[in-house]
């Protein structure tokens, strides 16, 4: 789901820099000292969970844990996938430099997206059971948007690469399934053992 360098026009990277420095500013606006260890934890999960590979059809997923950064963090998450995704293109040439703006940004609005549904379900869903299955679809409709994202960017950008990135988009529904689980789970966890954690 990264795009890597050399893909996208530089006009819509300069465009993905202005909203993830949007994102960013706000999340700096909004956090204080007593989130920097959040930030970080949640920063170095995502760095961890995206290096780890599975293949699938012609290419490869890995978890980014979307849904759940984005309900533990809710608007400081930006801060998480811009740090996560610096240092993976920086050490690994996973994503890249000139894209890290239009990254940044995919991940950062479709996991704001699933906070919004989140917080909006902790309002009306009193069951954490129940509570624990929303945040799990939230977490999966997350993932869809964040492809959704770079499909777009990459179809207005070069329309060359539309077609693959297509077909590598088809194995994002896979990884929705499986994003969607593991969101679900850990907020059932955290529901029953330290419920403060979640973003609301």
């Amino acid at each position: 789901m990264h795009i890597s360098d050399g893909i996208l026009d530089p006009k819509i990277c300069a465009g993905g820099y202005a909203v993830a420095a949007v994102c960013a500013g706000y999340a700096l606006y909004r956090a204080d000292k007593n989130d920097v260890a959040k930030i970080s934890v949640m920063s170095a999960v995502f760095f961890v969970t995206s290096l780890i590979h599975f293949r699938i059809g012609p290419g490869s997923v890995h978890l980014v844990l979307l849904g759940p950064v984005g309900i533990i963090l809710g608007p400081l998450c930006p801060l998480a996938f811009l740090t996560g995704l610096l240092f993976q293109a920086v050490m690994f040439g996973h994503g890249g430099i000139t894209t890290l703006g239009v990254n940044t940004a995919a991940f950062s609005v479709s996991a704001l997206l699933v906070f919004a549904g989140f917080k909006a379900s902790r309002i009306i869903v009193k069951r954490d059971s129940v509570l624990s299955v929303v945040s799990g679809i939230f977490s999966a409709l997350g993932v869809f948007a964040a492809a959704a994202i770079v499909l777009g960017v990459i179809y207005f950008s070069e329309t060359a690469f539309a077609g693959i990135a297509a077909l590598f988009s088809l194995s994002h529904a896979i990884l929705a399934l499986g994003e969607g689980a593991v969101g679900g789970i850990i907020v059932h966890r955290l529901l029953h053992i330290k419920p403060e954690l979640l973003a609301i």
